[in-house]
């Protein structure tokens, strides 16, 4: 009978390790987890911020640009590096969507510089009716941030 409360004591003390063990482990698994988790949403967050920042980027060269090719029939053909260079970094790290439509800008501005001059009126009368040759690439790319917005 000597050895019984040996055991007792010994399966209390095994089940208080084996608890801490476990609670240890939980504990650590969970930390493990949330960090994992944590890293994936900066790193996403940071995604979309640099393809927000590329985006306005090329809005706004392309806007510069189709601006210059409604007023004048002759390019420097220096002046497309900026916007080609953009479009090459969208290529980098975008949906075939968000490539697609930001070359399809890019072929719009370059088949308006041989198109007659506008006025400022003309141009003016454009925007006002609609016309806004940067429309789908806009969209396209807010779908596309959403979309990783959702990833979150």
């Amino acid at each position: 009978m000597s050895g019984a409360p040996m055991n007792s004591v010994m399966i209390t003390a095994l089940a208080a390790i084996s608890g801490s063990l476990v609670g240890a482990l939980g504990s650590a698994v969970g930390t493990w987890i949330t960090a994992r988790h944590q890293d994936r949403r900066d790193l996403l967050g940071k995604q979309i911020a640099r393809r927000e920042a590329l985006y306005s980027d090329f809005i706004g060269e392309s806007a510069r640009l189709l601006i210059d090719a409604m007023e004048h029939n002759v390019t420097d053909l220096q002046k497309l590096l900026p916007v080609y260079a953009l479009l090459s970094r969208i290529r980098l790290s975008s949906s075939d969507p968000v490539l697609q439509t930001a070359e399809k800008v890019i072929r719009t501005i370059v088949s308006t510089y041989p198109q007659p001059n506008l006025t400022a009126e003309q141009i003016q009368t454009q925007a006002v009716n609609g016309q806004d040759p940067l429309r789908e690439f806009s969209d396209t790319c807010r779908a596309e941030l959403d979309s990783l917005q959702r990833q979150l």
